[in-house]
């Protein structure tokens, strides 16, 4: 498993989100959000679930967990990276 964190600092838009989860659908590996809500409760994303993606509210300041596991989960966690990187989201 491979584990990355960062912090939103902008609203996430749908554009965005669709981008993040097509590219997330390229890989075997399991390709999974989480983070803690302002009320304590953890949310867990399936990022290839566009709709998962779009249901929770990221928020900026939002701090996120971004896990890979699988046989590509090296590639996919440095894909996802890239492209989180790409919308300023470190």
């Amino acid at each position: 498993m491979r584990v990355h964190e960062f912090t939103v600092h902008s609203n996430i838009d749908r554009f965005e989100l669709i981008q993040i989860s097509n590219l997330a659908s390229r890989f075997i590996s399991q390709i999974v959000l989480s983070y803690v809500d302002k009320d304590e409760h953890e949310h867990i994303i399936d990022v290839k679930s566009l709709l998962g993606m779009i249901f929770q509210p990221i928020i900026p300041g939002t701090r996120l967990r971004l896990s890979t596991k699988g046989k590509d989960e090296l590639e996919a966690l440095e894909a996802m990276l890239e492209q989180f990187n790409k919308y300023n989201y470190k």
